[in-house]
């Protein structure tokens, strides 16, 4: 069955509870260069031609100053694929896939945003995902067929709560980055500071 994947749209997953930055909202955290996270993903975004996005976070006060709409969980407290399924069920029916990103990565471009998204539309698969290292993948820096929200909800149903293991089970297409850099997760202040001190660019 053949499936349009010329539409698409973004959403930044913003809903975690950040326990090991003590529940600070970390797509607030400096990136560098005068941006929060945040502001700089939904800058690379719009530099890889993804320019309707959402944030995707049950509560929409830390994001008010973005401008951007906030989608709230269908169901909240079931992880990132709660709010996977979320932003999926926003974009049906005018978009054909969703570009997804945590919210907590500081250096990733609009080259690798790009290289998912020219995967997907070169027909890889329904979900491309990013895979570094030693074929370490990055479930939540994907690109997600919005046909496909039946099948998360379906997961959700049975209580299936981890991404990456449905990804696997849905036949995702690895893009494999040979730079790891851009896909540093920032989950404590010892993480921000690494990234300010060197990993930065």
């Amino acid at each position: 069955m053949t499936y349009r994947t010329d539409k698409l749209a973004g959403a930044i997953l913003a809903g975690g509870l950040a326990t090991r930055y003590g529940g600070a909202v970390k797509g607030d955290l400096d990136a560098g260069g005068g941006r929060t996270i945040l502001q700089r993903l939904l800058a690379e975004l719009a530099a890889a031609g993804i320019d309707e996005v959402i944030v995707s976070a049950n509560d929409p006060a830390p994001y008010a100053s973005l401008g951007r709409p906030v989608v709230a969980d269908l169901r909240p407290g079931l992880g990132p694929l709660g709010g996977i399924e979320a932003a999926l069920a926003h974009h049906a029916g005018r978009f054909d896939a969703t570009v997804l990103l945590p919210c907590d990565l500081p250096g990733i471009t609009a080259a690798q945003i790009g290289e998912l998204a020219a995967a997907f539309r070169g027909g890889q698969g329904r979900i491309v995902v990013a895979e570094t290292g030693d074929s370490s993948r990055h479930p939540l820096c994907s690109v997600v067929h919005n046909g496909l929200l039946s099948d998360v909800s379906a997961a959700l149903d049975a209580g299936e709560l981890s991404v990456g293991r449905l990804w696997h089970r849905l036949g995702a297409a690895a893009v494999r980055f040979d730079d790891e850099t851009p896909f540093f997760n920032v989950n404590s202040p010892q993480d921000l500071a690494k990234w300010h001190e060197g990993i930065a660019d």
